[in-house]
């Protein structure tokens, strides 16, 4: 983002700032998770104390709660394209991703703050042990349920939108463009559905599992609530395959990977010749 202009200047861009935060603070939080259940197996003393606990899933919770609005302002984002296309092109897409950046931060630091409220965080005990207290379960139900509720109907809009456009524009078109529109409202409808699954799979099933079972029996809850954190890290991943998906991303990686690779094998000294053959395999990358 930081070399290419066609990217920062697509509306998204900054939205996805944020979600590459959220994802980032859920992968090393779910890896310092992983590396405590070695340093505190449940089978010996515990090492322990439950405010420490809390302390460690908090970059977990920030993240799951950042990735999850930006999440919400990337479905809203690519609705609004196709619902008022003129009125998107209009906006000011800085000034609005800044009020998405305030309101993913504010709510992720409080959400990963509300655990250490009214509870006994000094005492002893296992980090596989349940360290939530009951009400702040019930929270993460209601968030869980309304944010991905907001998200899904974000994303069928983005279809509905579409087609519709669609449909308004293909009374006055030939059938050349018309085969055209046909093809590009096949392939939003594609993309759409590849980020639905993402994010039901990873991220809306163990999430809905967890909130089921944890309202029956806490520990069990708890053990399903690994699931659950292993599912936001693969929804993060598959966050990023979507991302590779577009054509202006990968065709930046290509180049910055093109010009990394051929400064290794460069010599010291460098020739016009080889300067010249360098800029056009920046011309046929950057073509591609």
């Amino acid at each position: 983002m930081l070399r290419s202009k066609k990217i920062r200047g697509s509306g998204g861009s900054y939205l996805i700032i944020s979600m590459i935060l959220g994802d980032f603070l859920i992968c090393c939080g779910t890896v310092w998770q992983t590396a405590m259940t070695f340093i505190d197996p449940p089978t010996i003393k515990p090492f322990f104390t439950k405010g420490q606990c809390l302390l460690m899933e908090a970059p977990n919770i920030a993240g799951m709660v950042i990735s999850q609005i930006a999440t919400l302002s990337l479905a809203v984002d690519r609705m609004n394209t196709f619902r008022d296309p003129i009125g998107y092109y209009k906006k000011e897409h800085f000034q609005s991703a800044m009020y998405w950046w305030g309101a993913a931060g504010s709510l992720g630091i409080a959400t990963a703050a509300m655990p250490h409220i009214a509870n006994d965080i000094g005492t002893v005990i296992h980090c596989t042990d349940p360290t939530w207290p009951t009400w702040f379960r019930r929270y993460w139900m209601i968030f869980s349920i309304v944010v991905s509720a907001f998200v899904l109907l974000a994303y069928l809009l983005v279809i509905v939108f579409s087609r519709k456009k669609s449909s308004i524009t293909g009374k006055n078109e030939d059938s050349r463009a018309n085969e055209r529109r046909i093809v590009r409202e096949k392939l939003i409808t594609k993309t759409v559905m590849r980020v639905l699954t993402v994010y039901v799979l990873f991220w809306g099933l163990p999430s809905l599992v967890y909130n089921v079972t944890v309202i029956f029996n806490v520990s069990l809850g708890t053990v399903f609530g690994l699931l659950m954190m292993f599912g936001s890290v693969l929804c993060s991943c598959g966050n990023v395959v979507i991302l590779l998906m577009r054509e202006d991303i990968r065709t930046e990686l290509k180049l910055l990977f093109s010009c990394c690779f051929s400064q290794q094998q460069r010599s010291p000294t460098v020739t016009t010749s080889g300067r010249q053959n360098f800029g056009l395999n920046v011309v046929r990358i950057a073509s591609a």
